[in-house]
């Protein structure tokens, strides 16, 4: 069968991390890359062709499959573009900005028929399959909840390459936390309900350094999360996983999923259970590693894409998807930016503190 064409749009550390990945894969031809830093882009790809206009690259290269790693401002704005000449396309997180933008973008995807898979890549671990189908799968009993854990230390160096981290949106949440969501979603099912309170105390950016939420599951499982980019810890899916170069391995789990017969640790895969079918605490509580392999993520999103795109199997993530872990993520963004816990605690501190008349 012919290989597939495809073009990348955004040549930055996402889109780079594309570009390392196609040309190991068997059935992708890569015919050209679009960024506005062509000169940059063309003396590290000179085999490339190299547009400066995306629009340019669509029309002109015609791949049959883009993959969209611009800025998440644009992303609508290509997705749009690329339905309407009925070309598939993966498309980075978030799957747009804002949930107006997603709702464009879904509509002229519905329009075109064109196939979409969303670019969480986590999706594709063999260990978030084997979670996912030990939870589904109910071998824990009905899950109760979740907690989690995602901290590490940004160096400085990190905010200089991109001041827009440093500002409103640039936080870890929308940067970092919204690929947590999309786990839980994935793994739990939709969230319901969530309640979130953030600071900025540590870094004194004008954007959150450490927030916390707690997360209602429709099915009734309830999740804390703890997450910051100003300490230091093993405890990130990153680490957990070693699914990347450039952050060391840990093999530590930072998610523990608790049910009515047993948990499990997450990434490591530490599974917890009690002996027969009575319940009881105080009963020993044995654990079990279990066994599963390891998989570059982003070759095997190229696998699934090839597929989708070919009409062998339905989207694992497709743009309205994507659309939904969106929502729950801003959700947290404006759950931590109105404070209300931290609003009705400070009265109830202020309460307590009056003195009795």
């Amino acid at each position: 069968m012919a290989k597939l064409t495809i073009g990348v749009i955004g040549a930055g550390m996402i889109g780079r991390r594309h570009l390392r990945t196609i040309p190991q894969h068997p059935d992708f031809a890569l015919v050209g890359i679009a960024d506005t830093n062509t000169k940059m882009v063309s003396e590290e790809y000179p085999d490339a062709a190299v547009f400066a206009d995306y629009r340019d690259l669509l029309t002109r290269a015609k791949p049959a499959v883009v993959i969209i790693a611009s800025p998440n401002q644009v992303h609508a704005e290509i997705g749009i573009a690329c339905a309407r000449l009925g070309i598939h396309f993966l498309i980075e997180k978030p799957v747009t900005d804002t949930l107006e933008a997603a709702s464009g973008l879904i509509e002229e995807v519905r329009k075109a028929g064109v196939h979409t898979l969303v670019g969480h890549h986590r999706r594709h671990h063999e260990q978030v399959k084997a979670v996912r189908a030990i939870l589904q799968g109910r071998q824990l009993g009905t899950i109760v909840g979740v907690s989690a854990i995602w901290a590490v230390h940004k160096p400085d160096s990190y905010f200089a390459a991109g001041r827009w981290r440093a500002e409103p949106g640039g936080g870890p949440i929308l940067i970092n936390l919204i690929h947590e969501i999309d786990f839980l979603r994935f793994t739990l099912g939709e969230i319901a309900a969530v309640s979130a309170i953030a600071s900025n105390r540590h870094r004194g950016f004008p954007v959150e350094d450490t927030a916390a939420a707690i997360l209602q599951f429709e099915s009734g499982a309830i999740g804390t999360m703890l997450l910051s980019d100003c300490a230091v810890s093993p405890w990130t899916m990153e680490q957990g996983l070693g699914e990347s170069v450039d952050f060391p391995v840990s093999d530590q789990s930072s998610y523990r999923f608790i049910g009515r017969k047993g948990a499990i640790e997450f990434p490591t895969l530490v599974q917890w259970t009690q002996a027969g079918d009575v319940q009881d605490w105080n009963q020993a509580i044995e654990a079990q590693r279990l066994p599963t392999g390891r998989v570059d993520p982003f070759m095997a999103q190229l696998d699934h894409l090839r597929d989708v795109v070919r009409g062998l199997v339905p989207s694992l993530q497709d743009v309205e998807d994507g659309a939904r872990t969106l929502a729950a993520t801003l959700a947290v963004t404006e759950e931590a930016s109105t404070s209300f816990l931290k609003k009705r605690s400070k009265k109830l501190l202020s309460m307590a503190a009056e003195p009795n008349e």
